[in-house]
């Protein structure tokens, strides 16, 4: 009987798109011929940072695709500036391996980018959408937390080397001993993927150590001017949100300290095919937290006709 392949032990393959060598791997139950998930990570994330427990629970039902975007991870090229273009990165990568119909999980600022990849890619690619503790780009009713909160957020989520210790804990989950010990839980379940089990080195998060100068990082967080200026709603997805057709579902914490929660909400009211749930005692990182949970509301989702 073959082993099972799971997110600690598949292997990286990758495709050649001249500029950028996209890492990615795919696997997952294929028998039941059912459209694959492609994963779209955080800020500063690679394929490597999921939690195993969410990726496997939900590759147990369907085909998946955990993949690192141009200067992410074992990728090469550089990290654009915009999500736009983040996003025509992603629509080349599933031309390269010959994807002609996908489901997208987009987490945090892969949330920025499933649906421009829906809106900018060719008709019929995407077929349903799960965003997770995202939101769309600036627009009438998106709301930001307070500068001092946000210089808070800056400050965690750029720091050279994040751990749960000293910035996920406060980014992804709530401030009560059911959320941190869920953090914790997930923080270790991260870690299970490594060189013993998979035959590959971690990737760390994007500008680790800030060996790169810091350019990754840098790049990341100019692409939030644009997104967050109404003054650039064209580079957005809020004036276009309407014209989204495929089926979304969208899961949020009950306060998120990084996007506020109010955001998914407006969100869903905007969309014509949406619905929106929000997980008790969480923060951003609800999906970690809710792990089995919120694969099998995603596997149903997906599963509907």
């Amino acid at each position: 009987m073959a082993q099972t392949i799971t997110h600690q032990t598949a292997k990286t393959q990758f495709a050649d798109g001249g500029e950028v060598r996209y890492a990615y791997r795919r696997f997952g139950n294929t028998s039941k011929n059912k459209v694959p998930l492609l994963f779209l990570i955080h800020f500063r994330g690679t394929m490597d940072l999921w939690d195993p427990l969410l990726v496997n629970s939900i590759a147990a039902e369907r085909p998946v695709i955990l993949f690192d975007n141009a200067g992410v991870g074992q990728s090469t090229g550089a990290v654009p500036a915009s999500f736009r273009e983040m996003a025509k990165h992603v629509i080349k990568f599933l031309s390269l391996i010959q994807v002609k119909e996908v489901d997208i999980l987009g987490f945090s600022m892969g949330g920025f980018l499933a649906p421009l990849v829906h809106l900018d890619g060719p008709a019929g690619l995407v077929r349903k959408l799960v965003i997770a503790g995202s939101g769309p780009s600036a627009g009438e009713g998106i709301q930001n937390h307070s500068a001092e909160q946000n210089d808070e957020v800056n400050r965690l989520a750029g720091q050279p080397t994040p751990s749960f210790e000293d910035g996920l804990d406060k980014l992804f989950f709530a401030p009560t001993p059911t959320s941190q010990a869920a953090g914790k839980a997930y923080w270790e379940r991260i870690h299970e993927r490594n060189a013993s089990t998979s035959g590959e080195e971690r990737s760390k998060f994007v500008s680790w150590g800030y060996e790169d100068g810091g350019a990754g990082l840098q790049a990341m967080v100019a692409a939030f001017g644009p997104w967050l200026d109404v003054a650039h709603a064209a580079d957005g997805d809020y004036n276009r949100l309407g014209d989204i057709k495929a089926p979304t579902f969208i899961g949020q914490g009950h306060d998120d300290f990084m996007i506020p929660t109010v955001n998914s909400f407006v969100m869903q009211q905007k969309m014509p095919d949406a619905r929106l749930k929000l997980f008790p005692d969480s923060g951003h990182g609800f999906l970690y937290q809710y792990a089995v949970e919120f694969a099998s509301d995603v596997n149903k989702f997906l599963d509907q006709a």
